[in-house]
């Protein structure tokens, strides 16, 4: 596919939807997914339960919560762009000094800032390629799967990272590992700031409280459930990998599948993401990252493994995805922040939940029974994101879901 399109006359770049992918690299891929590549190293270190280690995934999910919550109060006081910006900002300050204590409150706190800086990152830089896409409905939509698809470019260079710095030093080199990725993220934060600057868009000063959402109820618990029952996996199948013996290197090999996965993900689905009802495809998403993450509980083989995270990573950032092209199509455009970073709330409560269950069961049964029971509230998940899709408002302008097929949608010129 080509990343510069002419449209109406002009060339519409993808380029710039790359650069701000970048940003959910840092903020996601390199913050938020690399600890499951250090859990192992920071637990057999600090002498950790599972419950301890997936307690700091919890952390960084309630500061991903406190981040979105807030960004309702500052989208009214300050730029999208500028508060992702800032947001980009944080991340990469948290992630780079993570190392510097061992102690317990200061990994919590890293985490929890983290989160919060990718909160911002997440909600906002979904609304700055909305506005930089405007012009082009079709285009905006595939340009909005390629920004979340930067989740994986930061998976799969924190594989490249990490996994050789704890193989070569040992487990007590997790320190170094973060410095190592914090030197990363700001490196690869210089572009999506100068694209986010780049973009206008002023304060919401007009909007007060939550945006509308009537008929959106079943799409906002399916996220719920989804951000539950995903994280179990992104968070313990690194460990589940070395658990079964197998070599860091061919742990990278799958966490560099599961990256490539995400990042080609946007072009895989370009069809669902441009022409299907986006509750359709967050059922789909579901349905793919379920598919992925029963596989190797059940064929624990290195085959079976690399299929999982390839495939778990095809259908993991779809999810969002959807729902940024549903909250651009139900809401009007000054709402788009806010729409998306209500869902992002929401979002995060579930990973926030997800970590802490399934660490229990990880204590109590095996790390196989946390597997299961994240794959089980995805099943979950793909079921309720069925329910009322055709209850879906659409903003002014839009042509009807509830008008030929259920999957397929006919979208108006004027979209967005």
């Amino acid at each position: 596919m080509r990343m510069d399109t002419p449209i109406a006359g002009r060339d519409l770049s993808l380029w710039p939807a790359f650069g701000l992918s970048l940003g959910v690299a840092v903020a996601v891929g390199l913050a938020r997914f690399a600890y499951a590549l250090l859990l192992p190293a920071m637990r057999e270190s600090l002498h950790w339960s599972y419950v301890t280690a997936g307690a700091l995934n919890t952390l960084n999910a309630l500061g991903y919560v406190v981040g979105a919550v807030s960004a309702y109060w500052l989208l009214r006081h300050v730029r999208p762009n500028q508060l992702f910006m800032f947001g980009l900002l944080l991340t990469c300050v948290a992630v780079f000094v993570t190392g510097l204590h061992s102690a317990l409150w200061w990994l919590g706190a890293m985490r929890g800032l983290a989160g919060i800086g990718a909160a911002w990152v997440f909600a906002c830089g979904g609304a700055l390629v909305a506005a930089r896409y405007q012009a082009s409905a079709g285009l905006r939509r595939v340009a909005t799967g390629l920004y979340f698809a930067g989740a994986g470019i930061g998976i799969a260079i924190s594989g490249v990272v990490v996994n050789p710095i704890i193989a070569a030093m040992g487990d007590k080199s997790w320190p170094g590992a973060w410095l190592a990725l914090g030197v990363v993220a700001v490196l690869a934060a210089l572009w999506p700031m100068q694209e986010a600057s780049g973009i206008s868009g002023e304060a919401n000063t007009v909007s007060r409280g939550l945006p509308p959402f009537r008929g959106l109820m079943p799409s906002l618990l399916a996220y719920f459930l989804f951000a539950c029952g995903y994280i179990v996996y992104m968070t313990f199948i690194f460990a589940w990998i070395q658990a079964q013996g197998l070599s860091w290197q061919f742990g990278t090999v799958a966490w560099a599948g599961l990256g490539l996965g995400v990042a080609g993900s946007p072009f895989a689905w370009r069809q669902a993401l441009d022409a299907w009802n986006p509750a359709i495809t967050l059922a789909a998403s579901c349905t793919v990252t379920l598919a992925g993450a029963l596989l190797p509980v059940f064929l624990a083989s290195a085959p079976s493994i690399l299929i999982s995270t390839g495939l778990f990573g095809l259908g993991m950032f779809i999810a969002p995805s959807a729902v940024a092209i549903l909250v651009h199509r139900a809401m009007p455009a000054p709402q788009w922040a806010k729409g998306i970073t209500l869902f992002t709330v929401v979002f995060s409560v579930g990973q926030a939940v997800g970590p802490m269950i399934a660490g229990r069961v990880a204590d109590e049964f095996s790390l196989r029974a946390s597997l299961i029971l994240g794959a089980i509230v995805l099943a979950i998940a793909s079921v309720m994101a069925l329910i009322g899709y055709r209850d879906i408002p659409l903003h002014a302008g839009q042509t009807s879901m509830r008008q030929g097929s259920p999957i397929y949608v006919r979208h108006s010129t004027d979209d967005g």
